[in-house]
């Protein structure tokens, strides 16, 4: 902190005692001071809650507690419950570290947390210094009295998913440093990703410091300092291990290295080590919960001795997966009603609500991916009557992807009933390719008053007549989907096995037609001649 000293008309620290503030201004294992260069806020570099010191720092992938509004904001999401941390470290030289954070899981929007992380050191003495007027000698030294010495950081932070597997966080903080009656502040931003790559590994990425801002009685500025983490879960999670890499900006990088072994379901211990890069410190704790309540032990030791960390957590609440299953569940519901009664719109617009409350919720994304499809071609299928009825039909089917040749079939028949619907078309070729058909519908080439149907029993015929019966019959059965009774298309049918010389089939068909139509007399004529 520049001009930190109580510096005004000859009252100076002496050099013993300005030596003794700087060995307790940053009163933290000697890592840090490799690690930061005696850089600004350093104390921000130690850590927080018991469990994460007492495995060595290594947290920043880990962290699926409260402690994350400190470690890594991004990994807030993997709370499920509202959270509470309170941590008291007892240094050394009378100095303390405390931190505080509440978390709060909400159903869609993230999670967010409050924290709060102090150094304090008090009982520096303050003396004044009288020299000879040559200024070669001291003539007196006056007590004065003590000062302390405070930095605080107060930070706001926030994670959310993106995706099943990505997510992404946020933190806000403002440090504030105290000394005397100097002080200073830096309002800074850290921003941070969290990446599962299975449910046994994931890694951590950060900028901390990416923004700041300062202010008071310094010219110092906070580091930018780049950080990345990993953590690897097995058996269960009955055993985890973390490796954090953190590189500040002019000063060496550092690394830490962790574990954590749950010996029963209530009971875990823990171990790691910090480097800048030789080894600098030891870490070992112990961790007991009960319920909603959790209570860790960590202790650390390193060149200046050792320092012992209590830390509680309460959990609170019921779970929050279950509020968010169950918004997740009511938005889908308010979406399907408007998708089954033909607002695709306004269906799309709550099937996107969903998603960003799930993010990796694949089915709406799927649903969300055909029915923009679907809409681009037809936005709004709304009312009773038969042709936007058919419409919604066949969207729902496509939608629904699990018989593409019925959300044809219904599109078809929806065309027949409108063939001068030119986006009704464009939808059910776009259906029809989709289903891998080799022969799209195309629009009537014959009269203006044909239909799909009309048009359907045309190039039937003529396929008789062209002695493609084959053809013949697939283009009857086109018709026979849309409606299984007509009269005209059994008949070619028909007619199709019989020029195929299978008789048996052709009466088959035939005999079908006598029961739609007995009065039909020529088909009667056919039918004799397959006896």
């Amino acid at each position: 902190m520049s001009g930190a000293g109580p510096a005004v008309r000859g009252r100076f620290l002496t050099g013993v005692s300005f030596a003794v503030f700087f060995s307790t201004l940053y009163p933290l294992p000697s890592t840090l001071s490799a690690q930061s260069g005696g850089q600004p806020a350093q104390f921000m570099s130690y850590g927080a809650g018991a469990r994460g010191l007492g495995m060595g720092g290594a947290f920043f992938a880990v962290a699926d507690d409260a402690s994350a509004s400190y470690w890594n904001p991004a990994a807030l999401i993997m709370l499920e419950k509202k959270e509470a941390t309170a941590m008291q470290a007892s240094l050394f030289a009378d100095t303390t570290l405390n931190f505080f954070t509440y978390a709060n899981p909400t159903a869609s929007r993230g999670t967010w947390a409050l924290s709060m992380t102090q150094l304090k050191s008090t009982g520096f003495e303050k003396i004044e210094i009288t020299p000879n007027p040559a200024g070669d000698e001291i003539i007196d030294i006056k007590s004065l009295g003590t000062f302390d010495n405070t930095e605080r950081a107060f930070a706001f932070s926030w994670g959310r998913e993106v995706s099943d597997k990505l997510s992404f966080g946020v933190m806000a903080k403002n440090i504030s440093r105290r000394l005397d009656t100097s002080k200073d502040s830096f309002n800074a931003i850290d921003i941070a990703m969290l990446q599962k790559f299975s449910k046994i590994y994931r890694m951590a990425m950060g900028i901390q410091n990416v923004f700041s801002i300062v202010s008071g009685d310094t010219d110092d500025k906070l580091p930018l300092t780049l950080k990345l983490g990993q953590a690897l879960s097995l058996f269960k999670g009955g055993l985890v291990f973390g490796f954090d890499i953190a590189k500040p900006q002019s000063a060496a990088m550092n690394w830490r290295f962790g574990g954590e072994y749950w010996l029963m379901s209530w009971s875990a211990l823990r171990f790691g080590v910090m480097g800048a890069p030789a080894i600098q410190e030891a870490d070992f704790g112990v961790g007991i919960k009960y319920r909603n309540f959790g209570f860790d032990v960590a202790q650390g030791v390193h060149a200046l001795g050792s320092t012992t960390r209590f830390s509680v957590t309460m959990r609170m609440g019921r779970s929050n997966r279950a509020k968010h299953e169950k918004e997740v569940r009511d938005i889908i519901r308010q979406a399907m009603q408007y998708f089954k009664s033909g607002y695709f719109t306004k269906a799309i617009a709550k099937l996107k609500s969903a998603l960003d409350s799930d993010p990796g919720n694949n089915d709406i994304r799927r649903m969300i991916s055909r029915l923009e499809l679907a809409v681009g071609y037809v936005p709004d299928a709304t009312g009773g009557e038969e042709v936007p009825t058919l419409t919604r039909r066949g969207i729902i089917s496509y939608v629904d992807g699990n018989d593409l040749r019925t959300a044809v079939n219904v599109l078809r028949h929806a065309f027949n009933k409108a063939p001068k619907n030119d986006r009704l078309l464009s939808l059910l070729n776009m259906v029809e390719k989709e289903a891998n058909l080799s022969e799209l519908t195309r629009p009537p080439e014959g009269p203006q008053i044909f239909t799909y149907i009309d048009q359907r029993t045309y190039d039937a015929r003529q396929s008789i007549y062209d002695g493609k019966y084959d053809l013949a019959m697939k283009r009857a059965q086109d018709i026979l989907d849309l409606e299984p009774n007509n009269e005209t298309a059994l008949e070619i049918m028909g007619s199709a096995f019989y020029l195929m010389d299978q008789k048996d089939k052709a009466g088959v068909m035939w005999e079908k037609v006598l029961e739609i139509n007995p009065n039909n007399k020529i088909v009667r004529q056919f039918l004799k001649q397959t006896k």
